[in-house]
């Protein structure tokens, strides 16, 4: 009996931890990520540009600039710490070429929040499930 209680609280977990899946609308419809499991994580990888030739030009690494940003895997290492919470992972921002460690947070079940915090200066933004 104990065994199958917590195979189903597993389930459950997994579920709730799997909402964060699916394409989301960045700000100004500037790009679409998709949300997928990467292994034991949660992982996010840039689907659509409104600019479609964009590059990595702001990359510290110069040898990286003139890829694509298109198919750039952008999230990395997210893992479900509570309800509705994402953390441990790592973002790279292309339009600053440098990683921030944000929370994704989903304030309802089509709006995700992208928490940042660097010091004492904080910034959200907000992505849209795409439909």
């Amino acid at each position: 009996m104990i065994h199958l209680l917590l195979a189903i609280a597993m389930l459950a977990q997994s579920q709730a931890a799997d909402r964060i899946l699916g394409t989301w609308n960045t700000p100004n419809g500037e790009s679409k990520i998709e949300m997928s499991r990467c292994a034991e994580a949660y992982c996010g990888t840039i689907k659509a540009l409104a600019k479609s030739s964009a590059t990595d030009e702001h990359n510290a690494d110069a040898s990286r600039r003139s890829r694509s940003l298109l198919g750039l895997q952008i999230l990395k290492g997210f893992r479900f710490d509570a309800p509705d919470t994402w953390t441990g992972g790592t973002l790279y921002a292309p339009e600053r070429g440098r990683d921030f460690t944000p929370k994704l947070v989903l304030t309802g079940r089509d709006t995700l929040e992208v928490r940042v915090a660097v010091g004492v200066v904080r910034k959200t933004v907000v992505w849209t499930r795409a439909k």
